[in-house]
């Protein structure tokens, strides 16, 4: 089965569509962790901040791929944050 009819039978009328232009943040580190996000279209870029101040690009995701999947898990706020690098 398809990822998006996985998470529609998972959430049902829970999920909504959202467009995200090119460079809008989706969530910063640190934000509370409340939603679980699926990239039906374009890139999404996963990074960390230190306490020194540096940034590390965890990874691009792209369509097909979930993300923020932290909140299913009880995690409180987030890890990482998420930057549309694409139209999505």
């Amino acid at each position: 089965m398809p990822a998006k009819q996985t998470l529609d039978l998972l959430i049902g009328s829970a999920s909504k569509s959202v467009a995200c232009p090119k460079s809008r943040v989706v969530f910063r580190q640190g934000d509370v962790a409340d939603a679980i996000f699926y990239i039906e279209e374009g890139n999404v870029s996963l990074t960390v901040i230190s306490h020194t101040g540096k940034e590390a690009i965890l990874g691009i995701l792209g369509e097909g791929d979930f993300f923020g999947e932290g909140a299913l898990a009880g995690q409180a706020v987030r890890m990482s944050a998420a930057t549309a690098v694409t139209y999505c």
